[in-house]
């Protein structure tokens, strides 16, 4: 039964410097823990930060997408000589031989 004591008392030591030593780990520990939690918060925002500015971008490129496919059906168009003729007309206020142009007076503010 001795023997069982002498053993329990050698397996746990109960000098200053294993406190100190426990002490110093934890608290090594807890700053490491909390630089990391830190470190952590400031990642987070910078992808924040950064998926927003995804999300814009991802919006101008569809603007972008949709001014190209306009011009490109507009260029298609002004292949056609019958569209040329309808911008002319109406753009430029050319009317063909036996036509009479009326302009409209706009309405006063």
């Amino acid at each position: 039964m001795q023997a069982t004591a002498t053993r329990a008392n050698q397996a746990q030591p109960k000098t200053r410097g294993s406190f100190r030593r426990r002490r110093v780990v934890l608290l090594l520990l807890a700053g490491f823990m909390s630089w990391a939690g830190v470190t952590l918060w400031n990642q987070e925002a910078k992808l924040n930060e950064r998926s927003e500015k995804v999300s814009a971008l991802g919006q101008k490129y569809a603007e972008a997408q949709q001014v190209s496919a306009d011009t490109q059906r507009e260029i298609t168009r002004l292949n056609d000589p019958e569209y040329v003729e309808q911008r002319i007309r109406k753009d430029l206020h050319y009317v063909k031989q036996g036509e009479t142009l009326f302009y409209a007076p706009k309405p006063q503010k």
